[in-house]
């Protein structure tokens, strides 16, 4: 990996990165790696995700070991995948990594959650985002499985050829002796721990990265667009009632079934090949409010 060295004050000089109203980032500060610092071949600017953990070596050296796998892997050839591949030392010390800079993009979590876009080009990016998994989960030529982790809408971004691309990968699983954190939707949702056999768990309960919990993931974004609702936040008698109203307003049973496979032991789907089935027209029935007053007696019992 090519390393960049910083002087602090080099560092200081950086411009922020502006993020979209309601996209929040706690994990690091994202500046804007200017042409002279980055030096790359094409001179294009860099996105530096300053981590600043040199405190805590263990979380570096994760990261800088997953980076290292996936740049040397059959997962750099994925054109969706943004990959690190400079390293960034200030004063000495590897404080961040580095990586070609989206100008001008969208973030899939915003468009998701933006209810003046309408469910068709909705679908269309959660097929995109489909797709992107389907192609990580079937790299077979390696001797590490890697796993998406925390997978969840906000860490997509659209750029603008409405190309999707995934983002924040050093935070990826590429069988690390343990997780480096529980993704948000696996962490939200207790009803998993009944799934022992299918989503295993480290001696301290956070649930190991496969492909299932990454397709539960995926999973749970499509149903959260649907029903404008965070329907994994809902208990198990809910959302089946809720799958149930989406039987009776038409959906295709293979994206029912899909849907239904989460909760029993049996590997996940991915039911991106459906999406296209799904009538925009029917975006105010799918809406979890409707289905909440249809069904008012059934979620009282």
């Amino acid at each position: 990996m090519k390393i960049v060295n910083l002087r602090m004050h080099q560092l200081r000089a950086l411009k922020e990165l502006d993020l979209e109203n309601g996209i929040l980032n706690t994990e690091a500060l994202m500046l804007i790696l200017k042409k002279k610092y980055a030096k790359t071949e094409n001179g294009e600017r860099m996105l530096l995700k300053y981590l600043d953990a040199q405190d805590d070596e263990k979380v570096m050296a994760r990261k800088l070991y997953t980076i290292n796998m996936l740049n040397g892997s059959s997962y750099k050839e994925i054109n969706e995948l943004i990959i690190p591949d400079i390293g960034v030392a200030v004063d000495g010390h590897l404080a961040g990594f580095a990586m070609p800079l989206i100008e001008n993009h969208k973030n899939l979590g915003g468009l998701l959650n933006d209810d003046s876009i309408n469910l068709e080009e909705k679908l269309n990016y959660l097929i995109k985002l489909g797709g992107i998994i389907n192609k990580v989960q079937h790299v077979k030529e390696e001797s590490f499985r890697m796993q998406f982790a925390d997978l969840n809408e906000f860490n997509f971004i659209i750029n603008k050829d409405k190309s999707l691309r995934a983002v924040d990968l050093d935070s990826a699983y590429v069988g690390q002796d343990e997780p480096s954190n529980m993704a948000y939707y696996l962490l939200k949702n207790p009803y998993l721990t009944n799934l022992k056999d299918k989503y295993k768990t480290t001696n301290n309960g956070i649930i190991i990265p496969s492909d299932d919990s990454d397709l539960y993931c995926y999973n749970m974004i499509i149903l959260n667009t649907l029903a404008k609702d965070n329907i994994f936040k809902r208990d198990i008698n809910t959302y089946y009632l809720y799958l149930n109203y989406l039987k009776e307003l038409g959906l295709d049973k293979g994206l029912i079934k899909t849907f239904d496979s989460i909760y029993i032991e049996k590997p996940n789907e991915n039911p991106r090949i459906f999406l296209k089935l799904i009538n925009p027209d029917l975006e105010k029935e799918l809406d979890y409010k409707v289905f909440e007053k249809r069904y008012e007696r059934h979620l009282k019992n």
